[in-house]
């Protein structure tokens, strides 16, 4: 069973004027995202992946599902072909590359919705997005202060439109967080009552330049999903406001990197302190673990959003502490 009910994301005191800020876009596009994106890889690109794993006589791999692919069976599976087709060599394309369903799999995974392409020999490529080039500039000084301030500079220098390149653009390690675990999969890791609802009005506070790369994601993506994400502009600010009220990003656990040999692998997870009895605040929790931690492994052994241990000054549940 899972205790958790995360929904910790501060709002704005109860007024009539809902304001829409650069993190509210955001998590709220993150939301959006990831509740199409499930339909979209459980309806269409699951079969895709069976069928070239059948064709390359591929088995699934044996790994837990990160991000949200434990949610349901269905995209458990399909977290499970894709990371065993991920492992391909190149040379595989020549006996899938007339499918359909490669193809389709092939654009997304090319697509800058998930940063710039590596391929690297492999049979899909992994993304670069702007974390993934902080981690990759920044080696092997991590630290989150260093990497979000190294992914800004990258989403800007490489004009990177991806949902992490967005989160990145805000600065704020959060919702760094929260958008690179919904994209997982796809990421390259670095070695009672009824009353009247009062009438709000909902100011749109975003940065202009955010909100054009924005639209540029939405473009993209509606392209694999016509019409899933509305535009990011003030006619839509209710629509973000509620997506993001809707986001449960607390305890959102991703790896972002590993040391070569494998041995290590570095996390950062999203985490709460409460600031009094009422109010909470948001904060990341970065650590090196010898195995890799899930979104339901690490909510698991927090046991209550409401008392979270930071690892990275804890230590790791049943294990040695790691990687320094």
């Amino acid at each position: 069973m899972n205790p958790w009910k995360p929904k910790f994301l501060p709002l704005p005191p109860n007024t009539t004027v809902k304001v829409v800020d650069n993190r509210m876009l955001i998590l709220g596009l993150d939301e959006l995202y990831r509740n199409a994106m499930k339909a979209f890889e459980s309806e269409t690109l699951l079969p895709c992946a069976r069928k070239v794993a059948q064709t390359l006589q591929v088995q699934p791999a044996k790994l837990s599902a990160e991000g949200y692919y434990h949610e349901t069976p269905a995209l458990q599976e399909y977290f499970r072909w894709m990371r065993s087709l991920q492992e391909e060599k190149e040379s595989a394309e020549a006996n899938v590359r007339h499918l359909r369903e490669f193809q389709l799999l092939w654009d997304v995974t090319n697509s800058p919705l998930y940063g710039r392409p590596q391929r690297e020999g492999r049979l899909f490529p992994f993304g670069r997005d702007p974390l993934s080039q902080a981690l990759e500039d920044t080696k092997p000084d991590w630290s989150v202060e260093r990497l979000v301030k190294a992914a800004y500079d990258a989403a800007l220098e490489y004009d990177d439109i991806s949902l992490v390149g967005l989160a990145a653009r805000t600065r704020d390690p959060v919702v760094l967080t929260a958008t690179r675990e919904s994209v997982v999969l796809y990421a390259e890791v670095v070695t009672l009552g009824y009353h009247e609802e009062p009438k709000f009005r909902y100011e749109w506070c975003v940065d202009e330049a955010l909100e054009a790369t924005a639209n540029r994601f939405i473009e993209t993506f509606n392209r694999f999903v016509p019409g899933a994400l509305p535009r990011a502009e003030s006619a839509n600010a209710e629509h973000y406001y509620k997506a993001y009220a809707d986001n449960e990003i607390i305890g959102r656990c991703v790896r972002v990197g590993k040391t070569e040999d494998g041995s290590q692998h570095y996390h950062w997870a999203i985490a709460i302190t409460r600031s009094s009895l009422l109010e909470y605040e948001l904060a990341v929790d970065e650590f090196w673990s010898k195995t890799i931690w899930t979104t339901e492994r690490y909510r698991e052994a927090q046991g209550s959003p409401g008392r979270m241990k930071f690892f990275q000054s804890s230590g790791i549940p049943d294990e040695e502490w790691g990687f320094l």
